[in-house]
């Protein structure tokens, strides 16, 4: 087993969206590394671009202590994939969450256009996001996913990035095993059997009764499933 997790965020939030995993794994002795990617968080000043993303797991896997779990949600998730398919040797075992939908530049396009809705009406498009995702999720939810504020310019370098990828030649590449773990109710499980398929060792865990951003939906049984995936880890 590993005890090292590296933790990759969303798109438009930042590290803070893993306060209460980091909380609860840390309980547990494991040593846990939440970025900022960049354009994001504390980075919201630097441009998002596919290189700097990369860069910053690449910094995070290399500053653990032994190969980590590396585990990524939604545009983390992506993220993962792809330097896990990219970075033989480097890992543990991974985990993707909520990013089982194959990314083709019109899925791509359609996304930025589902996550840049809000902006377009008048008045304070931060606070009504907040407040709509409150109501999805909780308070707490919504506080820990914009803790680190909400990040503005990078949806249109994402969507380039996201339809751009071959995730499934990535995946297929992964030396490790993985873990896709998706809410029951999101709606990036359209290609759930695909992403298993392609994949040399793979399970599919569905945590019921959540969401996209299925870590902020039932906190606790995601970390609970983080800590089991880091116990089983082994390289093929």
């Amino acid at each position: 087993m590993t005890q090292s997790i590296v933790l990759i965020h969303a798109i438009r939030s930042s590290r803070t969206m893993w306060k209460g995993q980091v909380r609860r794994l840390r309980e547990r002795g494991y040593e846990v590394i939440a970025p900022d990617l960049p354009g994001h968080g504390r980075r919201r000043e630097e441009e998002f671009t596919l290189e700097g993303a990369l860069e910053t797991i690449d910094e995070a896997v290399a500053s653990c202590t032994e190969p980590p779990l590396l585990v990524g949600l939604s545009l983390g998730g992506y993220l993962t994939l792809h330097w896990a398919g990219t970075h033989p040797g480097r890992l543990a075992a991974v985990v993707a969450a909520d990013c089982t939908i194959v990314p083709g530049p019109a899925t791509a396009r359609l996304y930025g256009l589902w996550i840049s809705m809000k902006d377009w009406l008048p008045g304070d498009s931060d606070a009504r996001v907040a407040r709509s995702f409150a109501r999805r999720h909780t308070r707490k939810a919504s506080k820990r996913y914009y803790g680190g504020g909400r990040a503005h310019g990078v949806v249109r370098a994402v969507v380039r990035l996201i339809g751009g990828l071959d995730l499934l030649a990535d995946i297929a590449e992964i030396d490790v095993p993985i873990t896709f773990l998706n809410g029951e109710h999101d709606p990036f499980r359209r290609h759930e059997a695909l992403f298993v398929e392609a994949a040399r060792d793979a399970e599919l865990v569905i945590l019921s009764d959540a969401g996209h951003v299925a870590n902020l939906s039932r906190p606790k049984r995601f970390a609970k499933l983080l800590d089991r995936a880091a116990r089983a880890s082994v390289t093929l």
